[in-house]
């Protein structure tokens, strides 16, 4: 009995941008590449002329039709209405052996089946890492019991063992004493705090300075809310932009040792 895969995709470094190709997921007709660009304001015409390369090697690699979308190196999608008229490129083999590129999302009758049978996309991709959905299930189950166990730890801490030492309070007078002991030195705490005799430690005077920060930040935030969002988009974008080259410096690492240690 066959077992449906997800496969790892694959990641190449290119000059000036790398490519994650993606094998169709079980009961889609294509596969998907995205192209990342890492320079900025790249030239439309290259980057179109970028996807429909990459499609052709990727093609004759795996003949499956493939989607081709490229991306900047925020993560934003490019916009090459400029060029071509759409920004996405898809492309298959034909009955003739020939590869078939359109500049533009096709319907579902256009696209050839072939990734459809599962049997041939197996063979295809067999030298690729993949997880089969049975093992997918476990990762997922054994995910599902840590949240669980954690949760059962945060309830029992903050339920089940106050209302343990509230037993024990009761009927020990020990403990009663100790906790007697604990309310009177946190009373005085409290009182050298707020006459400002308590020597504060360095730990607490770093969150009080971080709590300070916040207030005048959300105050700050408040009066302005037009330049909070925008100061949130740029940060959302750096993050983007700072994983995409970390990505990419990731794929020139791994190039470097690949030359240097080759498989034989």
């Amino acid at each position: 009995m066959k077992t449906d895969r997800k496969y790892e995709p694959i990641k190449e470094i290119r000059d000036w941008y790398y490519i994650e190709y993606y094998p169709p997921a079980n009961g889609f007709k294509f596969a998907t590449l995205n192209v990342v660009i890492t320079i900025e304001n790249p030239v439309k015409n290259d980057i179109a002329n970028v996807m429909e390369k990459e499609l052709e090697i990727w093609i004759n690699k795996y003949p499956i039709p493939l989607f081709v979308s490229a991306f900047d190196n925020t993560g934003s999608l490019y916009n090459l209405g400029e060029v071509k008229q759409s920004n996405h490129l898809m492309g298959f083999y034909d009955q003739e052996r020939k590869i078939r590129m359109y500049w533009r999302l096709l319907k579902d009758g256009e696209i050839p089946d072939i990734a459809l049978n599962q049997e041939y996309i197996d063979d295809l991709y067999s030298n690729l890492v993949f997880k089969t959905t049975a093992e997918l299930d476990i990762d997922r189950r054994k995910r599902r019991r840590q949240i669980k166990v954690g949760w059962f730890i945060f309830f029992i801490w903050l339920v089940i063992v106050p209302a343990l030492i509230a037993i024990l309070e009761f009927y020990s007078s020990w403990l009663s004493i100790v906790a007697l002991i604990y309310s009177l030195y946190m009373a005085l705490r409290k009182g050298l705090e707020l006459t400002g005799k308590w020597k504060k430690s360095k730990r607490e005077k770093a969150q009080e300075d971080e709590e300070r920060l916040k207030n005048y930040y959300y105050y700050h935030c408040q009066m302005n809310p037009e330049g909070f969002k925008k100061l949130l988009h740029e940060n959302l974008e750096k993050m983007s932009k700072d994983e995409i080259t970390k990505e990419a410096e990731s794929l020139k690492t791994s190039k470097k040792q690949s030359k240097l240690n080759p498989t034989h």
